[in-house]
């Protein structure tokens, strides 16, 4: 009987070694190098091309007899590993996995004593103190001055009650707020309500910061208020900046409207006939100078949310209703306040104004029963 042709074919040793790519590692191309950054353990490597050949190779499942002295070396720098790595559950994008994971364990596991701590701060603050700025952003232009705020409404009702009338809506009718609530608003939400710290200053410490309503990772408040008048009585239409320290809006941009504001949204018509939008600008410039980790992004955005949050529950006591969104053009929003999207960029977006407490408008009711 004629031999079958699977016998022909050697059979495959039972001692071969897997190979595992570390998937937690990603290449950049710069000045000609390429670089290998394993993001979990924090350690960037210029790679040559024949290594780099090889981790292609390891990724399709490779199986070796015996180790090459390149996949020696590989291991030995932890790019790869002869047992499969854990599964890791996400369902988001590369993208936000890197930097999921590229921002956790940075300090490399170390602990240290309360005063190695203490002394590893001011060597800190030693090495940033001639570059660090306790800046304020402040615009050259046509001011608009704010009356004093009035505090009556926000001391007449308790937090509780605040807290459970604040809700998102979706329809506002188009009626004009006062002066005087915005500017009640701004200060109470963005304002440097302290003034001075006192505490440092009476312990003879140099005052590297300043204190809000809302809380700030290292008191440095990167987060900015630019504001989108509509239907506010005595200020013009228009893009303004709020100016802490003066307690006043700079123009910025005349030309606005309401097709403007849903088109910067994607869309999202819920912004109509609101008296103000206000978007959250984050300046990182005021953080990276202290906080040089890409970490410290993540407390921008953390910073953004309480300054929402104070900025939804002061607006509530107002009797005034709110909408939020995390969901814009970041270009065509960054061309209306002309900033530069990079290191000066939006995070999130507030509507304020008169309307109903309903969160399904009659315009979205009327679409959605079609």
């Amino acid at each position: 009987m004629e031999k079958s042709i699977l016998s022909k074919i050697p059979a495959k040793p039972d001692n071969l070694i897997n190979l595992y790519l570390n998937p937690y590692i990603f290449l950049l191309i710069i000045e000609g190098k390429v670089i290998v950054w394993d993001y979990k353990n924090h350690v960037q490597l210029e790679i040559e091309e024949l290594y780099l050949k090889r981790l292609i190779q390891i990724s399709h499942g490779l199986k070796v007899a015996t180790l090459s002295e390149i996949d020696k070396e590989l291991l030995k720098e932890k790019l790869i590993q002869t047992e499969a790595y854990p599964a890791f559950n996400w369902k988001w994008d590369e993208l936000s996995k890197i930097y999921h994971i590229g921002t956790q364990d940075i300090d490399g596991g170390k602990s240290l004593s309360e005063e190695a701590w203490v002394e590893w701060y001011l060597e800190l603050c030693e090495t940033i103190k001639d570059d660090f700025k306790n800046s304020f952003i402040e615009y050259v232009g046509e001011e608009v001055s704010l009356p004093a705020p009035n505090l009556s409404a926000l001391q007449a009702i308790s937090l509780w009650d605040v807290e459970e009338q604040r809700m998102t809506s979706r329809s506002f009718n188009g009626k004009s707020i006062t002066k005087e609530q915005l500017s009640t608003l701004m200060y109470t939400s963005f304002g440097v309500i302290h003034g001075n710290w006192e505490e440092l200053q009476a312990k003879g410490f140099k005052q590297s910061g300043y204190r809000k309503s809302s809380p700030s990772g290292g008191a440095l408040h990167p987060i900015e208020a630019y504001l989108i008048v509509m239907n506010v009585e005595e200020i013009p239409a228009g893009i303004y900046h709020y100016n802490v320290i003066k307690h006043c809006l700079t123009l910025i941009n005349h030309s606005i409207s309401y097709d403007d504001i849903r088109n910067m949204l994607c869309g999202q018509f819920f912004a109509e006939g609101c008296s103000v939008g206000i978007f959250l600008v984050a300046h990182f410039e005021k953080v990276w100078t202290k906080y040089c980790h890409s970490r410290s992004y993540k407390d921008v955005y953390l910073d953004a949310g309480h300054l929402s949050q104070t900025l939804l529950l002061n607006t509530t006591a107002l009797g005034l209703r709110t909408w939020i969104s995390a969901w814009f053009r970041d270009t065509e929003v960054s061309r209306f306040l002309k900033i530069s999207g990079g290191d000066v960029a939006p995070v999130f977006y507030i509507s304020i104004g008169h309307g109903d407490k309903v969160a399904i408008s009659p315009k979205l009711e009327k679409i959605l029963n079609k």
